[in-house]
């Protein structure tokens, strides 16, 4: 069989209903988040990115490897990034010399995924200060809560190598983003003790 006729059998990429961008009004994203018109978000479910669950996320149980889910989280946050703060990322950290280091972060893992599995990792921004983003993860598959997260990311002058403050343009994405999603109550990780 010829490597193409697998492609009609691969998942695609989901992003689920309440994203900031669909498809049907998708627009480019610019090098630069001044040309990203939307200053408000649809709400009120949170953004949520699907992950299918691959060998190489996996020990040699079958089980999604610790680490591997917070290597999920970044890649949902730049997702987040990219579809409702309307950052090019790549372009942000390479050309802009701006990165989005996590300063601290926590994870509680309620069930195992395993190989094969579609986890969707909901991203809702509790507070953001005038650099950082406090935000709160939460990973299903089916609607079963797989695991829950926080993380605390702030923007960094890679060059000055010191945190910088939003401009406008980013405050503005992030308080529509935070005025209109409505959390779950369940995902706040819950310390033991």
């Amino acid at each position: 069989m010829a490597c193409g006729a697998y492609e009609s059998v691969l998942p695609k990429p989901h992003v689920h209903q309440g994203d900031c961008i669909h498809v049907s009004d998708q627009v480019q994203l610019d090098e630069t988040r001044e040309n990203f018109p939307m200053t408000s978000y649809p709400g009120p479910k949170p953004f949520s990115h699907q992950i299918l669950i691959r060998f190489t996320h996996t020990d040699p149980a079958g089980y999604v490897f610790f680490p591997r889910y917070f290597e999920m989280i970044q890649a949902v946050s730049e997702e987040w990034f990219e579809n409702c703060l309307g950052v090019n990322f790549a372009n942000m950290v390479m050309v802009q010399q701006m990165g989005q280091p996590t300063a601290h972060t926590e994870c509680q893992f309620i069930k195992p995924c395993v190989l094969g599995d579609r986890l969707d990792i909901a991203i809702i921004l509790d507070k953001f200060g005038s650099s950082s983003l406090h935000l709160r993860f939460i990973g299903s598959v089916a609607g079963e809560i797989r695991m829950r997260a926080r993380s605390v990311q702030v923007l960094l002058d890679m060059k000055a190598s010191k945190p910088t403050a939003f401009d406008d343009n980013m405050r503005a994405h992030l308080k529509a983003y935070q005025d209109n999603v409505v959390p779950p109550d369940d995902i706040q990780p819950q310390r033991r003790g």
